[in-house]
């Protein structure tokens, strides 16, 4: 990754009175005060001119995926907020990437091709899982090869933890909820062997793939035991067909990240604007030996 010429494949804005909404319904859990960032274009621009980065590719947060909603309602605030982030990047060094109303199959594959039609966007933000339906049913195949062949990136990003009973007042929900919540949506897709069908899909997980990367060996043995009804591939080779970010924040993680999936399979991420974020990219590329 060349330092300076940073692309930041995982940011952040939000249009704040639907935050505002999203945040007073209290369905997800979300920062009281909210990072100044997620409504300052050229506060995002300081940042990554101070940080080394080229350009931006950001979403909503996930509290604004919105697949609680009754369906048709999800599928037309979800079009205003992808019409409202095309209408914010437009002419700055940040880039869109949209939400699908994943509620409605038909109507999260006709919001794919308007998003591309009318605003050139092709990157593309799911959760890991819709209203506790996981990905690998929620979302048919017909999507799938849909997301494929746009040539967007598609990013993974934990939605909603499902075990907050337990982790929420010791504040372990982000910590460890969210990295749980992608190894778990990433783990069924290897199982279910989606990449596999859609080898053109560049399905990014969040978090550097959360606990997934160091689950891989116990779940390769899983694969070697089984005697019927195992996965399509070995977990560890079907991991290699993911994308990871690189947001860990130690060097000594990123690294086994990379030696796991390989360095071609990580891209640079931020996170930015919240608190979980890199605060030192530069630094943390470096120490891990992804920096050229």
């Amino acid at each position: 990754m060349k330092l300076g010429a940073l692309v930041d494949h995982h940011g952040h804005v939000a249009p704040r009175d639907a935050l505002a909404e999203a945040m007073a319904r209290r369905f997800m859990p979300f920062p009281k005060d909210p990072p100044a960032l997620l409504f300052d274009v050229a506060g995002h621009h300081a940042q990554m001119d101070a940080q080394g980065i080229e350009r931006r590719i950001v979403s909503v947060p996930p509290i604004l995926y919105l697949y609680e909603l009754p369906p048709a309602e999800q599928a037309a605030r979800i079009a205003g907020l992808n019409d409202w982030l095309a209408g914010l990047v437009a002419g700055t060094r940040l880039s869109a990437m949209a939400v699908l109303p994943l509620g409605d199959p038909a109507a999260a594959l006709a919001e794919l091709r308007r998003c591309a039609d009318r605003h050139g966007i092709r990157d593309i933000a799911i959760g890991s899982h819709v209203a506790g339906t996981d990905l690998d049913k929620a979302i048919p195949d017909e999507l799938w090869a849909a997301l494929a062949e746009g040539g967007g990136l598609v990013m993974l990003h934990p939605w909603q933890v499902r075990d907050r009973a337990r982790l929420d007042d010791r504040r372990l929900g982000n910590p460890l909820g969210n990295p749980f919540e992608t190894a778990v949506a990433a783990a069924r897709l290897i199982e279910d062997g989606t990449l596999q069908r859609h080898p053109a899909l560049r399905l990014m997980l969040a978090h550097g793939g959360g606990a997934l990367p160091f689950l891989l060996g116990r779940m390769d043995r899983a694969w070697e035991a089984a005697e019927h009804g195992r996965a399509p591939e070995r977990p560890s080779l079907a991991a290699r067909r993911f994308l990871y970010d690189t947001v860990v924040f130690e060097p000594e993680p990123l690294a086994f990240l990379a030696r796991m999936v390989g360095p071609d399979r990580i891209l640079f991420g931020t996170d930015s604007p919240f608190d979980m974020s890199l605060q030192d990219p530069a630094a943390l590329l470096a120490a891990a030996g992804l920096a050229t």
